[in-house]
């Protein structure tokens, strides 16, 4: 007989497979659109907007956070940890916001709900705002640098975005220890900085930043969080070093601080994203992809309302016969599909 632990781990787990079962087959018998055009090839076309990708990984993220305080804070199962005799709560004197999610049945709840619902929205986001940005690039509207600097950020922040799960599958009370469960989310920090300097740079450039925000007050934004991150991940390796330059162990208040810290971070990082990608995806950027018989293609829509003046290249008439010439010979060098 199953005890109540395994009962809730079981019927959730089958509720959740069911719901999307249920989910996926009737929108395939309300979406009446199967394709077929006129002269029976098939094509299929998506619009969307890039930052509702990274909404929804953001938002979904505070849902399974939320389903995971409702059962270990609030069930009252024996598999449940005393938050007190945590591995966390030894190191740190209080629980990170992760303790709600590393033990079961809350733990394998969240592992079913992360990949499909943050994870691979999070990964989509990373690869079709390179995308759209090298789109951008391509038709003269932003710098190449700023599409130089997304090659090299942006398989950080996709192969990050892969490796959330880790969280999970390295339980710091497991073999591993507290290491090998941080290493994972400490990408995750560094990939939201980034994301979040990659972000200001391709606004600032398009005049597109969110309510008119000045260009100045962005990056003060930035630079604020970026030293918020900074900080948190130092006081985390010097605990672990052994040697830590605050801790809640030893005043009030140290305590006070490393706790604001904490909430400081977890709501400029997942809130204040939330809010901003909210804010951006209702911009009128919008992308479509279409993919059929022997074909496929993504196409940007770029915002009519941007305030972004562009002013007609001096054509080197040279220069243009040679870079035909580099066209014709198949080396262009975006990276965007059309």
């Amino acid at each position: 007989m199953m005890d109540a632990s395994s009962t809730v781990a079981t019927a959730s787990a089958g509720g959740i497979f069911v719901t999307f079962w249920v989910a996926a087959s009737v929108y395939l018998f309300v979406n009446k659109n199967d394709g077929i055009t006129k002269d029976e090839s098939h094509v299929y076309s998506w619009t969307f907007r890039v930052e509702s990708f990274r909404f929804c990984a953001f938002l979904n993220f505070v849902i399974v956070l939320g389903i995971g305080y409702m059962i270990t804070e609030k069930s009252g199962l024996d598999t449940i940890q005393d938050p007190t005799e945590t591995v966390v709560f030894r190191l740190f004197g209080f629980n990170h916001t992760c303790n709600v999610i590393d033990h079961n049945p809350a733990r394998m709840i969240a592992a079913i709900l992360l990949l499909p619902l943050v994870q691979i929205p999070f990964m989509i986001y990373t690869v079709l705002w390179h995308c759209r940005l090298a789109g951008d690039v391509k038709i003269g509207l932003i710098p190449k640098w700023l599409l130089n600097l997304s090659r090299v950020l942006t398989p950080f922040n996709f192969f990050t975005a892969a490796e959330i799960h880790l969280w999970l599958v390295n339980n710091p009370d497991d073999t591993y220890g507290f290491t090998a469960h941080y290493i994972p989310y400490l990408m995750f920090q560094i990939s939201i900085c980034l994301i979040q300097l990659m972000n200001i740079c391709y606004l600032t450039l398009k005049n597109q930043l969110p309510w008119k925000t000045p260009s100045w007050l962005a990056w003060i934004y930035f630079s604020f969080f970026t030293v918020l991150t900074v900080f948190s991940i130092v006081i985390v390796i010097s605990m672990l070093a052994g040697d830590p330059i605050i801790s809640a162990f030893r005043s009030d208040t140290e305590e006070s601080i490393t706790n604001i810290l904490s909430y400081c971070w977890a709501f400029f990082a997942v809130i204040g994203t939330l809010i901003l990608s909210y804010e951006e995806s209702r911009n009128g950027d919008a992308m479509t992809l279409t993919f059929g018989d022997s074909m496929l293609s993504l196409e940007t829509e770029p915002n009519p309302d941007s305030n972004l003046t562009l002013k007609p290249p001096v054509i080197d008439e040279e220069k243009a016969r040679e870079d035909d010439s580099v066209e014709q010979a198949g080396e262009d060098d975006s990276d965007f599909v059309t």
